[in-house]
């Protein structure tokens, strides 16, 4: 999966967790500030984005999540790391 379909996806999520409607996501929207996320935004965002992938994202991993890119970077190599592991 390439980075502009892992973010599309990770648009449609946040659209649906939200009931917002987002034009689309830059690298450098910052998630409090630009998508004016809260905390249970974020929380229900990493829900439906561990449910989607069958991925879990650590509570360490979200203390250096503040942009679309950070978020996009983490997913890239949980999904890599799970690909991988089913493998080998």
């Amino acid at each position: 999966m390439n980075r502009q379909e892992l973010s599309a996806i990770v648009l449609e999520l946040l659209e649906k967790e939200t009931g917002e409607s987002y034009p689309s996501l830059e690298d450098s929207n910052s998630l409090r500030e630009s998508l004016n996320l809260d905390s249970l935004d974020m929380a229900g965002l990493v829900l439906h984005i561990e449910t989607r992938f069958g991925i879990a994202i650590e509570t360490e991993l979200l203390e250096h999540i503040n942009t679309v890119g950070n978020l996009l970077d983490m997913l890239d190599k949980k999904i890599a790391a799970k690909a991988a592991k089913t493998a080998a």
